[in-house]
């Protein structure tokens, strides 16, 4: 069997539910949670998760579902697992303290 991702179609206008489902499936902090959710509201639609098994994908499609947000599986031509990291497109530079800047 070939591996699913999930997309995210529709994003509820009660975000709570929703933030909550996004900390749980992708093991977020509450403020990158909050920053994911208005990514993917800014990006329908758009996949959050690609090349799992067909179960962890029906699993993470309940839980948008519970949450109100519009969600569907397809298949995906990855084959290893991928989770949307919108900051993997912004370029960082370390400071002197140690922390990560953005570079703009």
């Amino acid at each position: 069997m070939g591996k699913q991702q999930v997309v995210i179609t529709a994003v509820p206008t009660e975000a709570v539910s929703f933030v909550k489902s996004l900390r749980l499936i992708a093991d977020l902090g509450l403020g990158d949670a909050k920053n994911l959710s208005y990514y993917l509201a800014a990006s329908l639609p758009c996949v959050l998760v690609a090349g799992v098994d067909q179960e962890v994908a029906d699993h993470i499609l309940s839980l948008l579902q519970e949450a109100g947000a519009g969600a569907k599986t397809e298949d995906s031509s990855l084959d290893v697992p991928m989770l949307l990291c919108p900051e993997a497109n912004e370029k960082y530079r370390w400071s002197w303290l140690g922390g990560r800047v953005s570079v703009d």
